[in-house]
């Protein structure tokens, strides 16, 4: 007996959870009670991330958080000693921090956070550990880079910034290959060890003692200062522009168009991300119904933003057949154009609004996620009600505050555009489509 489909009900409303913030010692703490969540989520946050490392070192917070993980007794230790409490590691390291944590059983909590505190603050950084995971981010960065999507993506930071982020965040092949057990060391000594930070905890927090938790995290370490921020300079150079790093014999090209973009700071989110949307970030935006469903050069295309401290990168990125790059980039310009001179529809308004609200409460439904936002929270100095003045600016946006946005955000006019294909056989058509100078650079040049 064929059965009707049930009508869909009135999208749940969503509050995010208001934190506990508390100062214990040099530290504070940002505590969420989830009655309930048994699986608590805690996420310790230091403000230095690779965006504060010397050129002269740059890979030293990755590698880092690579060696944090050989443990108070180095050579791997600190994994097994979690797991007999159930627990989980957890290291990031971004352009703007350096997060770690644990994910935990409620009720093997103090143990596995006492481990914790050891892995971060006393780890043992044997020289033979740093050496050897070294090397495999060392490897680990040329596998990946064969992957041509990944290859474009690292090859963006030269093409936008001078300075520190002109190196991918582990540090370049080059630049990684000098750091040494002795620079972690001092990295370590000078930006964890004898930094406090911010503690995130989340989860059901009933009968946790959160100033003792913090003692045992924060010691007698000092307070964070504020992170120096200063827009970095661009390279020379005219834009638009375009780059081939050069794949010989690839029958497919990865491609970049990017820009700067302001940063977290400077940027109206719900507008910003919602016509980031519209040009690629849903099945139904302009990239994918262009490069996808009409044209079929591709299984799929996006854009997004990148936003930092003290700066941004809009990217819009995709994968087609060699044959077809030229034409590909010249249809992605033309959607750009497109948003920007005539907005969008009332459609695109309501998608937008409803991918960013109504799946809120399931987004948001697990001790992790709420982790997540509160870190992000910490990182950016967001207020802590940032979630739901997201979710409210989703839900007055108008078809107006989107095509301001567009002209606002998204500025072809000073994009790079970069490829990774086979350079012999895309330099002619890419040099015939107008798009700006064009430049070929092999693999292991990018970085030297």
């Amino acid at each position: 007996m064929p059965q009707t489909r049930p009508d869909l009900g009135a999208p749940a409303s969503y509050s995010f959870p208001k934190p506990q913030r508390i100062t214990v010692g040099g530290g504070r703490i940002v505590a969420v009670d989830l009655p309930g969540q048994q699986l608590v989520s805690l996420r310790l946050v230091h403000p230095r991330g690779g965006a504060a490392e010397p050129l002269d070192a740059m890979g030293v917070s990755a590698l880092t958080g690579e060696v944090l993980e050989d443990g108070p007794e180095g050579n791997s230790s600190l994994a097994p000693a979690l797991e007999r409490h159930g627990a989980e590691w957890t290291s990031r390291v971004t352009w703007d921090a350096f997060i770690t944590g644990v994910d935990v059983p409620v009720a093997r909590l103090n143990e596995a956070v006492r481990l914790f505190a050891d892995a971060v603050r006393r780890p043992a950084l044997n020289a033979d550990d740093v050496v050897r995971r070294r090397d495999q981010l060392l490897e680990r960065f040329w596998l990946e880079a064969a992957s041509a999507s990944t290859l474009a993506m690292r090859s963006l930071g030269g093409q936008l910034f001078t300075g520190r982020y002109a190196t991918p965040l582990a540090g370049g092949p080059v630049r990684l290959a000098d750091v040494t057990p002795e620079t972690v060391a001092r990295f370590h000594a000078d930006s964890l060890s004898s930094v406090a930070g911010t503690l995130v905890i989340v989860g059901d927090l009933s009968g946790v003692d959160l100033e003792a938790l913090g003692k045992s995290v924060f010691g007698d370490a000092q307070a964070a200062l504020a992170p120096d921020t200063a827009e970095p300079a661009p390279p020379p150079g005219e834009l638009p522009r375009v780059l081939v790093v050069d794949r010989p014999g690839s029958v497919q090209s990865a491609l970049v168009i990017a820009h700067r973009a302001p940063s977290r700071s400077q940027v109206d989110m719900p507008r910003a991300d919602g016509v980031s949307e519209v040009l690629g970030g849903m099945f139904t935006s302009r990239l994918n119904m262009e490069l996808r469903e009409r044209l079929g050069y591709t299984y799929g295309a996006g854009s997004r933003f990148d936003l930092r401290r003290d700066s941004g990168v809009f990217l819009a990125s995709t994968q087609v057949e060699a044959d077809t790059t030229a034409h590909s980039i010249t249809s992605a310009l033309e959607q750009f154009a497109k948003l920007r001179a005539s907005g969008v529809t009332e459609e695109e308004l309501e998608s937008v609004r409803e991918s960013n609200t109504v799946g809120l409460p399931v987004a948001y439904s697990t001790a992790r996620a709420v982790a997540g936002a509160l870190v992000d929270i910490v990182v950016h100095d967001l207020p802590d009600d940032y979630v739901d003045r997201n979710r409210a600016g989703y839900e007055r946006l108008t078809k107006d505050d989107l095509d301001s946005a567009a002209v606002e955000y998204l500025r072809p006019d000073e994009a790079v555009v970069v490829v990774v294909g086979d350079a012999e056989r895309l330099s002619e058509p890419l040099s015939s489509i107008g798009v700006g100078p064009l430049e070929v650079r092999s693999p292991e040049s990018l970085w030297t």
